[in-house]
Formats: C-alpha cells, structure tokens, sequence
C-alpha cells in the first residue's frame, strides 16, 4: 500500500486539515494563539503537513521522517525571513524551529502519532476527522 500524500488533499481539505501548532490536550485557546505567533515566522512550514503525516502513521522511523521534513521547513522559512527587523527574526525563527521540533520529537510519542503496521488510506484519514 502506498503512502497517502498531503498533496492527495484538495486545497479546501489542506486548508482545514489539523489542530494549529500543539498537542491535542492543549486548550484550544492556547494552541491558537502559539500557532498565530508562529505564523509571524513560518509561511510555508505547514504544520497541517505534520499533522496528516501524524494521521497517516507508521512506524518510528515514518514519525521521524515527519518531524524531520517539519524542521527542515521552519529552518527554511526562518533563513528566508523578509521583514524590518530581519536581524532579529532570522535567529529568532532557528530557535524556534528547533523548539518546535524537539517539542514534536519527544511529545509526539505520547499519543499523536499513529503507530500502525499499515498506513492509514485517504479515506480513514478524512472520515476520522473531527
């Protein structure tokens, strides 16, 4: 069986696919306002990518390979900051693609990522959504 791919979305879908930045037992409040501060700085390093790699499961190695996809795009949108205070933002948004990631390597064991021998298909991923 093949690997669903985020890109299997429709736009419509990969607009509303995940939960922001954050693990399922934090407020929703709270996960809103980390993902709206990040948006400051990470354009195009989708956290709703991450979450349907989460969704899609795998073994240890697939959830590796997801966090690591993530963290090479936060580094990128934080090395390609366009703003005034440029000098700041670019160390900045390192730091906190880093956070991010070691947020997502050790919290992501614990009941986000799906561990399964098979992949999830496309389908079990949109019927399971909230």
């Amino acid at each position: 069986m093949s690997r669903p791919s985020f890109h299997d979305l429709s736009p419509e879908q990969q607009a509303q696919f995940g939960n922001g930045l954050g693990p399922y037992w934090l407020p929703d409040r709270a996960r809103a306002w980390i993902t709206s501060t990040a948006s400051w700085f990470f354009e195009e390093a989708s956290w709703r990518h991450h979450d349907f790699g989460y969704y899609v499961g795998g073994d240890r190695w697939d959830r590796a390979r997801c966090d690591w996809k993530f963290l090479v795009a936060m580094a990128r949108d934080a090395l390609t900051q366009k703003t005034l205070w440029f000098p700041v933002a670019v160390p900045l948004a390192l730091v906190l693609s880093v956070a991010f990631y070691l947020a997502v390597r050790i919290g992501g064991q614990f009941g986000s990522f799906e561990y399964r021998d098979t992949y999830a298909t496309l389908d079990e991923i949109l019927t399971s959504l909230p």
